[in-house]
C-alpha cells in the first residue's frame, strides 16, 4: 500500500497564491470592460445631449421661419384683400383727371440743341459770328489754319 501524497504546507501556499493571482487577473479584466462600458455609456449620453441640443435650436430657427412666413402670408392677403386702385382713363372728348397720389411734375424748358463748330471762313459771316459766341473754344481769328488750304476770298498768310 502507498501512502497517501500529502502536500506540504508551501506547495499548498504556492497554489493558492496561483489561484489568487487568476482571480485577480479576472477581476482586472472584468474592471476594464465595465470601465469602458461606463465611458461608452457617457459618450453616448453626451452624444445624445449635443444631439438634443442641436434638435432644439433646429425647432426654435424652424419656429422662427413658421412666423416670419405667417407674417409675410398675412400682409399678402391684406394687400390682397385691399381695393386695388386704378388710374382713370381719359373718354377720348375729356381731360384726364390727375389723381392725388401722383406727384405734380416740374416743368422744364427744352433745351436748344447746340450748335456744332463750324469752319472759319465757310458759308456767311453771320453763322460764323453764331458759332464763335455759341462754342467758346472756337478761334477767334479768321486766319485759317496753315495746314489748310485758303479759301476762296482770303489770302495766304
Amino acid at each position: 500500500m502507498k501512502a497517501p501524497n500529502r502536500v506540504s504546507a508551501s506547495q499548498k501556499l504556492s497554489h493558492e497564491i496561483q489561484l489568487a493571482r487568476i482571480q485577480l487577473a479576472k477581476a482586472a479584466g472584468q474592471w476594464k470592460f465595465a470601465k469602458e462600458q461606463a465611458r461608452l455609456a457617457k459618450s453616448r449620453r453626451k452624444e445624445a445631449k449635443e444631439a438634443a441640443r442641436r434638435a432644439r435650436k433646429l425647432a426654435k430657427l424652424a419656429k422662427r421661419a413658421v412666423a416670419d412666413a405667417k407674417q409675410v402670408l398675412a400682409e399678402a392677403e391684406q394687400r390682397l384683400a385691399r381695393p386695388v386702385k386704378r388710374k382713370a382713363v381719359a373718354a377720348p372728348g375729356k381731360k384726364a383727371t390727375k389723381t392725388a397720389a401722383a406727384p405734380a411734375r416740374k416743368s422744364v424748358k427744352p433745351k436748344k440743341p447746340k450748335r456744332g463748330p463750324t469752319l472759319p471762313g465757310r458759308g456767311n459771316q453771320s453763322t460764323d459770328k453764331l458759332a464763335q459766341t455759341v462754342v467758346p473754344n472756337a478761334p477767334t481769328s479768321q486766319a485759317p489754319s496753315s495746314d489748310q488750304p485758303p479759301t476762296p476770298g482770303q489770302t495766304a498768310p
